[in-house]
């Protein structure tokens, strides 16, 4: 008689584009079953597909209790957030509330409203993953991801505006910046990196430059590793090429690449380098 016992159930909070997608086939793969809270705006419609509507929930990302209660009626205990929310629809509810008195006591605003948001999945006995400690094989580590490298100015640009860079972090707007000739040239806002790089690029243009400079993109030092992990990958590939920018700079060992083999393969097609650096 077989002893085996079937693989706890685990949960997805899913935002936009393909990491969902990647965590779904990593939890057939590990026969776990696979509840999955769509984000209303976000989430693509073809991710119920992949679980089948049974497993299926679509919900406002402001009615946290409701997202938690899901999991738990399903005997969910331990769920990952991935994907991106900047679009997600948004409704009044008294957990918003929730947060916001409770933001209201922190000094540090970024990293609060992970804290906090964390922190009532937790009281409902739903334990939030991150996606690295389940899927160590997205994570850039240092150096190329492929065969393009960055030249010493692109990292001497990187490094002169560290300090810059963090500071901006900390106000919660955005994770990174275009450096063009040693300067910060934009900062990335609510409307992601692919804005960022239009403006500025248009920026560049208004200066009569040609194509060039880089993008840096980090997380901010001490944040919970579990929400909001930089993510780069054939979407930022494409951008970058698009636009003429030399590649991007990312914190070895806390940026994932959606799919590490497709973006290696278009940034040496396209010649963009993606380059970790160890902070």
């Amino acid at each position: 008689m077989s002893t085996d016992k079937k693989a706890a159930p685990i949960g997805l909070i899913a935002g936009n584009r393909r990491l969902p997608f990647m965590f779904a086939d990593w939890a057939k793969r590990n026969g776990r079953d696979l509840y999955i809270a769509g984000i209303k705006g976000e989430t693509d419609p073809k991710l119920r597909d992949e679980v089948g509507p049974s497993y299926y929930h679509d919900f406002y990302i402001t009615n946290l209790s409701q997202i938690a209660n899901y999991f738990k009626s399903n005997g969910v205990h331990e769920i990952v957030m991935i994907g991106g929310i900047a679009c997600a629809k948004l409704r009044p509810s008294l957990d918003v509330l929730v947060v916001a008195l409770r933001l209201a006591f922190m000094k540090n605003k970024h990293k609060g409203i992970f804290t906090i948001i964390l922190s009532m999945f937790n009281s409902k006995g739903v334990r939030v993953r991150s996606i690295q400690e389940l899927m160590p094989e997205l994570l850039i580590g240092e150096g190329p991801l492929g065969s393009v490298a960055p030249s010493d100015e692109d990292i001497a640009a990187f490094r002169k505006n560290w300090g810059t860079m963090l500071e901006y972090i900390r106000t919660g707007d955005g994770q990174a910046v275009i450096i063009y000739k040693g300067e910060i040239l934009a900062f990335e806002n609510f409307k992601g990196t692919d804005d960022l790089v239009k403006r500025a690029t248009e920026k560049r243009r208004a200066m009569g430059a040609g194509s060039g400079g880089i993008m840096a993109k980090i997380m901010e030092p001490g944040q919970d590793e579990r929400a909001d992990l930089p993510v780069v990958g054939t979407g930022t590939v494409e951008t970058l090429a698009k636009y003429g920018i030399n590649g991007v700079i990312i914190e070895a060992g806390r940026t994932i690449a959606d799919d590490v083999k497709e973006t290696v393969a278009l940034a040496d097609k396209l010649g963009v380098f993606v380059y970790g650096i160890k902070i």
